[in-house]
């Protein structure tokens, strides 16, 4: 129960601040054209990086020791936070010398320059003690006000091609107020001072950088091709691939998400009980396999209505780069099940072998996919490297978790998927969205009709809205949604 409605809160605010964030960008998009906004993800690709320098695997694994042992919830917030603070500053000048000494147009140095000094007062981001406590309604609330805040500077002084810069001082604004509102909360709560402790644990790197390298690697791997196109191709051809990327980024985050409220029931499950932490994953794996599959047929039949409709028409040609962007979303769903449960166990290590498996396969496969087939090269490029992450991960989850039987829960689904998407392309509709409705029905169809596990949560479900008269029908709908995934129930 208390899962279910952590992710529904999460997934509610992560909804709210996706839709004001994406509105923003699109909104930018219409005024400043690909070109344009090829200057803006180059820069954003740039200052996510430079984010995850300073986060250097820290938040998974303070959310990590606080599940554990909330006692030392102080000892860590200190501890944590001087570490940050050296590194964000050290991020900063990165971006400082990129933005100084690369040959980049005036519009990008600015982009760079203010993006850089949202770095500083990242280390005050506390999301991750709240999520090692398991309140994510404060989590969520952090994410509303700072997408919020980001979104309204940009609508409000963003005018003409010639002012996108202010793009980065709506994110400096953005972190600023979400660092003050989680500094505030974490105090009023926990009652914690914040000692600047400048002696720090062998255990904080040694635990948190493989997590740090790993998540790095995810970067280098997702968003670091909008970087090597940047020094490759037209700002033109950067704009598009940048832009099917956001849309990308943006569904990522709702993958991540799952994971990241999962991640502390995972940990207890097993240092508590190996058998149930194996039913969580298997629960997991169950329901989330159908969910991407059919949200991966679906953002392919609408890859170019997409694109067009939260862009403008000059962004149509990068609809088939969104098709192969659906293919990396759902793969990532997949792996996150074995990627997460090596965090959970302690095998950081491992985990971060597989996301430089997957880096490298990027660094090498999306310039050589470019230069074959443009942006769309490169993002098939992508997909081969997310691939590449899934199959180490899932030799890893076999080897060190015992992760076994998950075949047949991946056969059904992608063959379902696979007719679908052949339908689709046999039925002579001219209305895209027609043929995504009927094929989104076909898809629901043959999950209920190939799946016992599904039939049951439908009957379930079903069964709890007939009686949505009752005091506690709301409760009765969690659990039968819930079991999906609590391995505990």
């Amino acid at each position: 129960m208390k899962l279910l409605k952590n992710f529904v809160s999460l997934s509610v605010a992560e909804g709210v601040s996706k839709v004001v964030t994406f509105a923003a960008f699109a909104y930018v998009a219409h005024i400043a054209g690909p070109g344009g906004m090829g200057y803006v993800e180059f820069a954003a690709a740039a200052f996510l990086c430079a984010g995850l320098v300073v986060d250097l695997g820290f938040n998974p694994y303070g959310a990590r020791e606080i599940a554990r042992a909330p006692e030392r919830t102080g000892q860590l917030v200190s501890e944590i936070v001087v570490a940050r603070l050296f590194l964000a500053v050290f991020a900063c000048l990165i971006l400082a010398a990129m933005a100084l000494w690369l040959d980049r147009a005036p519009v990008e140095r600015r982009l760079l320059l203010l993006y850089g000094l949202s770095l500083l007062p990242m280390p005050l981001l506390l999301q991750w003690v709240f999520q090692g406590h398991e309140l994510m309604g404060i989590v969520g609330i952090s994410t509303v006000i700072r997408q919020t805040v980001f979104a309204v500077v940009v609508f409000a002084t963003v005018r003409a091609p010639d002012w996108i810069w202010l793009v980065a001082a709506g994110e400096v604004a953005g972190v600023c107020c979400a660092a003050l509102y989680l500094f505030h909360t974490y105090r009023r709560r926990f009652g914690f001072a914040v000692i600047l402790r400048t002696r720090l644990s062998r255990k904080l790197f040694r635990e948190g950088l493989p997590i740090g390298l790993a998540q790095f690697f995810w970067a280098a791997r997702i968003i670091g091709g909008t970087l090597i196109l940047g020094f490759v191709a037209t700002t033109h051809e950067v704009g598009l691939y940048g832009s099917a990327q956001r849309i990308l980024v943006a569904l990522h985050t709702f993958v991540w998400l799952y994971f990241f409220n999962l991640l502390p029931s995972l940990s207890r499950a097993w240092r508590q009980d190996r058998s149930s932490f194996a039913d969580i994953v298997d629960r997991s794996l169950r329901l989330v396999v159908w969910v991407a599959v059919g949200a991966a047929v679906l953002g392919v039949l609408l890859a170019g209505r997409a694109m067009t409709l939260a862009y403008g028409a000059s962004f149509a040609p990068g609809g088939p780069i969104l098709q192969c962007f659906a293919g990396v979303c759902l793969i990532s769903a997949i792996s996150g099940h074995y990627r997460f449960g090596l965090i959970a166990a302690g095998r950081q290590t491992s985990e971060m072998v597989t996301a430089a498996i997957g880096a490298l396969f990027a660094i090498v496969l999306i310039p050589l996919g470019y230069f074959r087939a443009g942006p769309s090269g490169a993002a098939v490029g992508l997909l081969v490297a997310e691939t590449a992450v899934w199959a180490s991960a899932w030799w890893y989850g076999r080897r060190v978790l015992a992760m076994r039987g998950h075949a047949w829960h991946l056969l059904r689904p992608f063959a379902a998927g696979g007719l679908v998407l052949g339908l689709a392309a046999w039925v002579p509709l001219s209305s895209d969205l027609a043929r995504a409705a009927i094929s989104a029905a076909v898809f629901a169809l043959l999950a209920f009709v190939s799946d016992a596990a599904m039939r049951e949560a439908g009957r379930g479900a079903l069964a709890a809205l007939r009686t949505a008269r009752g005091p506690r029908a709301h409760e009765r709908l969690s659990e039968t949604i819930g079991s999906t995934t609590d391995g505990s129930r």
